[in-house]
């Protein structure tokens, strides 16, 4: 009987032992572990406010660190959850927690930079400001606000319903950001779709339930008119009613004839465009094509979009801007053409 107790207690021991020393090996491999051998080292971003749980998870599937749960139970342990930093940090897979908490409670000396992306401009030309401000070439901006951007399946372009053949040209909303002097093209256009977003909901482009209300079908579309109009009037007065005309000339099935895509597919910034022009070949010829063009022409700024989603109702068909930017209007073709050769000698 003692001997089966003692055999009892032998097998207890020997258990907690094994216990004890796997634990004690999770933790060296967790906590104390080296980066791995020829791992590149990662441009990490905290952003202010950011919450700790959030941040391990996405440690996580950066495959930075192995398991969120453990670096969840180190840093319980420790007290630090609440000491991070924001800003960008160099970090590699496989750092040791313990490593990896003393980088995130320092702050980077991470300079940061002020951008400026006016109204209306295309993200060809956001590119090359971006180029002149950042380490990121024309080609990177290319690919992340390309066709086959990689923030395709954001939930703003996906809620757009862009369609597969066009670029985000039209997403980005026009403004003055600060990013660290790190950031990447990602990191910009992120932002970027993420503020595009927020406009949008300001102008009540979507209803409590999170549902597209307009005079168009999709947010596509929305943001298509939009860039439009940027291009063809300057003025917030003429903007809304310019919309109005959009909106008459596709009902009825009537060409938008704006020049201002025509101006896009040949690269020019004329006021009034060429015959020879006019009959090129493109989808974005809005004078040989009924409807809009395929996507937007350039990024809208807040007074478009509020205009494309609330337009100025008026009994006008036609429009015309003269070399100042002043826009006379016409109800007929023949008010029109008296416009045209009265203001545009």
């Amino acid at each position: 009987m003692i001997k089966k107790l003692l055999s009892c207690i032998g097998i207890l021991l020997f258990s907690i032992l094994l216990a004890g020393g796997f634990v004690a090996w999770q933790s060296y491999h967790f906590w104390f572990q080296s980066p791995t051998k020829d791992a590149e080292t990662v441009l990490y971003t905290v952003e202010a406010g950011a919450g700790f749980s959030s941040i391990a998870d996405d440690l996580a599937e950066q495959h930075i660190i192995n398991s969120k749960n453990w670096f969840k139970f180190y840093t319980i342990i420790n007290g630090t959850a609440s000491d991070l930093k924001a800003g960008v940090f160099e970090l590699k897979p496989g750092m040791s927690y313990s490593d990896i908490m003393k980088t995130l409670m320092v702050a980077p000396n991470s300079e940061e930079v002020s951008i400026t992306f006016p109204e209306g401009y295309t993200v060809k030309q956001m590119g090359e400001l971006v180029a002149e401000k950042f380490n990121i070439t024309p080609e990177e901006w290319s690919v992340m606000t390309g066709v086959n951007s990689p923030l395709n399946n954001h939930n703003f372009v996906l809620t757009a319903q862009k369609p597969a053949g066009v670029d985000l040209e039209g997403y980005l909303f026009p403004d003055t950001y600060r990013f660290f002097v790190e950031a990447t093209a990602e990191d910009i256009v992120e932002v970027m779709l993420d503020t595009m977003e927020n406009r949008l909901v300001d102008t009540g482009a979507f209803n409590s339930d999170f549902k597209f209300q307009s005079e168009i079908s999709n947010l596509h579309e929305l943001l298509t008119t939009a860039s439009i109009l940027e291009r063809e009037v300057r003025t917030s007065q003429d903007i809304p009613q310019v919309a109005d005309i959009i909106y008459k000339r596709l009902k009825i099935g009537m060409p938008l004839q704006m020049d201002s895509t025509v101006n896009y597919f040949t690269g020019n910034n004329t006021p009034s465009i060429s015959l020879a022009d006019r009959d090129i070949e493109s989808p974005y010829n809005t004078y040989l094509n009924t409807g809009l063009p395929p996507g937007p022409i350039s990024n809208p700024g807040i007074d478009s979009l509020k205009a494309a989603v609330s337009p100025k109702t008026n009994d006008y068909y036609y429009f015309l801007t003269d070399a100042k930017g002043e826009v006379f209007y016409g109800v007929t073709f023949d008010q029109h053409i008296t416009n045209k050769n009265k203001y545009l000698k």
